[in-house]
């Protein structure tokens, strides 16, 4: 699926928040990391006020190639100084299982929850 991703930034709430879904595959790997560096840094010098959200709600499949460059970006979400870190598990659970997996391999300090309304 090309174009599989949403980068919103939301300075009312203080949130970066990006959507992810359907069957994310390599080819759009690319695409988020320079939509990412780009909304980015827009909040660049803000970064600790805001909340950093990984909505991957509608994530319905994530090529098995594709999870260690996911562990990568775990590390760079984890990086880069937000006030806090969430993750909205798929509603997939096969998903949601290889992405957690992700997640504690490189001990990532964020936060799962089923849903927006989870993000505090």
């Amino acid at each position: 699926m090309t174009n599989s991703y949403k980068i919103e930034v939301d300075p009312s709430r203080k949130l970066f928040i990006v959507a992810v879904g359907g069957s994310f595959q390599i080819s759009d790997a690319g695409g988020l990391a320079m939509s990412f560096l780009m909304e980015g840094s827009k909040i660049q010098s803000q970064t600790s006020e805001y909340t950093f959200v990984a909505d991957l709600s509608e994530l319905e499949s994530v090529e098995p190639a594709l999870l260690d460059m996911l562990e990568q970006a775990f590390k760079m979400y984890s990086s880069i100084g937000f006030h806090k870190l969430y993750v909205v598990e798929s509603k997939s659970a096969a998903t949601a299982g290889q992405i957690r997996a992700a997640a504690e391999k490189m001990n990532f300090g964020g936060e799962f929850v089923q849903s927006m309304d989870g993000i505090v």
